[in-house]
């Protein structure tokens, strides 16, 4: 289970690369978790403009994000976008902790920092391509790991913060630590990374960034798309609704939904390294197959829940399943395009967009006609869905291969 981590120590570049991710994952996690609290609470930002900036923020996450993973194939080397995007966050962190407003955090949100998400891309784009030499499952246990360490990130970063911050009722602090984080990214990018041999090349095997963005709208790569999608916002959607359950229907605290969020968070960790392990045995598809039902089968008894105790007791298995649903949807995505990391990678900023999209009109249907318990039963129904997809997906491409 643990030759990955064997494969991230013994290769410099790797380990690097794995120090970056931890640093990007934790840009994100001292500062995500306190968005609204920021803007709204701290600088006075209306609910509606809010709700703009977050629809705004994630449209541009998306384009740039594909635009540079596609564009990375194209051009070969890396180093340069990462030391470009990691600037921007720098300077986009920065200016929020430095000079906080409406109007700064506005432009920073929507159209600096986007870019900046996009180095989650190149990271993992930079680290597939390590692992060329491995085999398979492998360079995929490998893949997971890495996404490991993002949770690990989530775990540390936010918990800290909110430790440290607890007494100064602003957390604009997260901000200034968030732009140190992409200064790590911005510096060991030139003076960690090792550079090519010589000035990299056009890649002239690699599609032209139209015809990258045809394939991308292939119908076939269409129902991969949706079908991972559908399964992602099942998760999006327990997210959502079990702390209203916990709270509003169960009696439970808020801190009973901190203590469940933490408890869910570590118990990911180890589980996404035995589920990378089984990639060695078992195809990935059949794995998410698996994990989606898994998940569904939470969601169903999540809706069954009558005492707060329950949701305690569901999150252990929930967390369990999920965390193979976290971490394999980035190796699913490379996979289809072996050669060109970036526009695999490019996937996952589209699938957590569209997952995000669903989650909103699940829980907007769901909670007004059949309240936050029978929401649940959605989530089930996009589960299944999406395992549908995956299957009919495979069918056709085996069909195709024959």
């Amino acid at each position: 289970m643990f030759s990955s981590f064997g494969h991230i120590a013994g290769r410099q570049q790797l380990f690097v690369l794995s120090l970056m991710i931890f640093a990007q994952g934790s840009a994100f996690g001292a500062t995500i978790p306190y968005l609204s609290v920021t803007a709204i609470g701290t600088l006075g930002m209306s609910d509606g403009a809010y709700s703009l900036l977050v629809i705004g923020s994630s449209i541009s996450a998306v384009v740039i994000s594909v635009s540079l993973g596609i564009l990375s194939d194209i051009l070969g080397d890396r180093r340069h976008m990462l030391i470009a995007m990691s600037a921007l966050g720098f300077l986009g962190y920065g200016a929020i902790y430095l000079f906080p407003s409406v109007p700064v955090f506005l432009v920073a949100t929507s159209l600096v920092i986007p870019f900046f998400y996009a180095t989650s891309s190149l990271l993992f784009a930079s680290a597939r391509l390590q692992t060329t030499d491995l085999e398979p499952a492998d360079a995929a246990s490998v893949n997971a790991t890495l996404r490991a360490i993002v949770s690990a990130a989530w775990v540390i970063t936010p918990a800290g913060l909110g430790l440290a911050l607890a007494g100064s009722g602003t957390m604009l602090a997260a901000w200034g630590l968030a732009s140190l984080f992409c200064l790590f990214i911005l510096l060991s990018s030139p003076l960690l990374l090792k550079t090519p041999p010589r000035p990299p090349q056009r890649d002239k095997s690699a599609p032209g960034f139209f015809a990258a963005l045809r394939e991308l709208a292939a119908a076939d790569m269409l129902l991969r798309i949706v079908s991972i999608a559908a399964i992602t916002s099942t998760l999006r959607l327990s997210g959502t609704i079990w702390p209203l359950i916990l709270t509003l229907q169960l009696g439970g605290g808020t801190s009973d939904v901190g203590l469940i969020a933490s408890m869910t968070a570590l118990v990911e960790i180890p589980f996404m390294l035995i589920w990378a392990h089984l990639l060695k045995r078992y195809s990935i598809v059949g794995i998410i197959v698996v994990a989606a039902i898994g998940y569904g089968a939470y969601m169903s008894a999540l809706s069954l829940a009558s005492a707060p105790w329950h949701i305690y007791l569901l999150a252990l298995p929930g967390a369990a399943f999920a965390a193979a649903l976290l971490a394999l949807p980035l190796n699913y995505f490379q996979d289809l395009f072996p050669g060109r990391p970036g526009l695999g990678t490019a996937f996952l900023p589209i699938n957590s967009f569209l997952g995000n999209a669903l989650n909103a009109a699940a829980f907007a249907a769901g909670s007004h006609i059949l309240g936050y318990s029978g929401a649940a039963w959605i989530g089930v129904a996009l589960a299944l869905s999406g395992v549908g997809g995956l299957l009919l997906s495979k069918a056709r491409a085996a069909k195709a291969r024959n």
